[in-house]
């Protein structure tokens, strides 16, 4: 069926908000009335480390898989990194600036080197595509393919707090998309997690047929949703309806607020 998509696709963080509350997903996707702020420094420093394992394993299959110098790719991925922590888009929060962030972020990407530069056998880096789940268009980008567990896993790097568990694998629209339209149900997520002392850790998931035809249904329930205008507000008691946690907060139950 014809979809009226407001960005002509589907993506699965856009699933995912929609998941989360369609109202939400309406104000910033249909209404167009997002509120630019500053990025928090957490998404910057995820997004810096992501760059790094980027430029890693891109250098990589440009020179047939030779191994690569920690130090040589922080060097070569400098510009970029300074791009993304410019001090004019991220809210610091009085915990980092820019060089000790860059600092931060070069750590990470040495803990996800020293556990995976060894083994790894990529053959694909920052992947876009734009494809089909069932009669949806979706797209979006997958971080990289990997060989070296002796077959072929769509992998998912993070930078988080807490390790990543299977179910988190299994539960994930992200993953499942890419299991999709990569027609393997062969999913890793990659976690390197910021603890005092940070770790690198590997979580591994295989998805049934009838697992992804869940999601394909899923994915075209969201759409059909939105085409149809669907969009009502989430619960009252979520962590995410409240002023500190929503952006739109003012636009929807906040504008409620002192009205008798």
């Amino acid at each position: 069926m014809p979809y009226n998509l407001p960005k002509s696709f589907l993506s699965a963080s856009q699933i995912n908000k929609y998941l989360s509350c369609p109202k939400q997903y309406e104000l910033e996707y249909v209404l167009n009335t997002k509120v630019e702020t500053k990025r928090p420094y957490a998404m910057s420093l995820g997004s810096s480390v992501h760059k790094y394992v980027e430029t890693h394993i891109k250098e990589m299959l440009a020179t047939e898989l030779k191994p690569q110098k920690d130090t040589d790719i922080v060097l070569l991925a400098n510009d970029d990194i300074d791009a993304i922590l410019s001090d004019e888009t991220i809210d610091f929060e009085d915990t980092y600036n820019k060089d000790t962030l860059k600092t931060y972020s070069q750590n990470l990407y040495k803990v996800w080197y020293k556990e995976l530069s060894p083994i790894l056998m990529p053959s694909k880096s920052e992947s876009k595509f734009e494809d089909f789940v069932g009669d949806v268009p979706v797209m979006g980008f997958i971080d990289y393919v990997d060989s070296s567990a002796g077959y072929t896993e769509i992998c998912d790097l993070k930078v988080v707090d807490k390790s990543k568990s299977e179910a988190d694998a299994r539960d994930s629209i992200q993953l499942a998309m890419y299991a999709i339209v990569e027609s393997n149900p062969h999913v890793r997520f990659d976690s390197v997690v910021k603890n005092k002392l940070p770790k690198l850790n590997q979580v591994r998931y295989k998805y049934s047929p009838g697992e992804l035809q869940y999601f394909t249904d899923l994915i075209g329930e969201v759409a059909t949703n939105i085409s149809q205008g669907n969009f009502p507000r989430t619960a009252p008691n979520t962590w995410m309806c409240t002023a500190k946690w929503c952006q739109y907060f003012s636009q929807c139950r906040g504008k409620y607020d002192g009205k008798k």
